[in-house]
């Protein structure tokens, strides 16, 4: 990694037809921590939180998911902050009334699970948590020093997060049960 290991967003000035730049989103001084299933969120002010499961390389094991805000298009942002979350694969999703709904593989408790959060200034603060699916199954993930053999035991992730017209959260993830790769759904109201 000549450039440092970090986060970073790729840009595109024609729609995704090429991708001439790239802008720095987090990064650790010393380079210790991965950042990986990063993803972003734009709010109507044009405000960017980016989001990420952060792995500490040294100490070998994973960070609480950690945030950086941007002001002015993506050219800067803030130093990484946690969010008090244990977990891998952070999908957050901004609701019309400020609030974001995120849906992540949680290393803390068994299962994928719903948090509902919200910015206050540049403070990231947790609500309410709501556990969707697999709470009950054990072995669904493995926190080992070899990140090779925890990705082997693996059973879900990825969550994706869109909205029907009618305010309907769509909610869908992999899984794998009783020897079977399968796509899960959920429809959920926010209250």
């Amino acid at each position: 990694c000549p450039n440092g290991i970090k986060m970073i967003a790729m840009v595109s000035h024609d729609r995704g037809r090429t991708w001439p730049e790239y802008l720095n989103v987090m990064r650790e001084p010393k380079g210790q921590v991965f950042f990986w299933e990063s993803k972003i969120v734009e709010y109507p002010d044009g405000t960017l939180l980016a989001v990420a499961w952060a792995y500490d390389v040294k100490a070998a094991k994973d960070r609480p998911n950690p945030y950086a805000i941007s002001r002015d298009g993506g050219q800067t942002w803030s130093a990484p902050r946690s969010t008090g979350l244990s977990g891998q694969t952070l999908t957050p999703y901004l609701l019309a009334d400020g609030r974001l709904l995120c849906v992540y593989r949680r290393m803390d408790k068994t299962g994928l699970w719903a948090q509902l959060a919200h910015l206050d200034g540049n403070r990231w603060v947790n609500d309410e948590a709501v556990p969707l699916w697999g709470v009950q199954t054990q072995g669904l993930t493995s926190r080992t020093k070899n990140m090779s053999k925890n990705f082997n035991v693996l059973r879900f992730g990825a969550p994706t997060i869109t909205q029907a017209p009618d305010g309907t959260i769509f909610v869908a993830f992999w899984c794998y049960e009783d020897c079977v790769s399968v796509i899960r759904w959920f429809k959920l109201k926010i209250r």
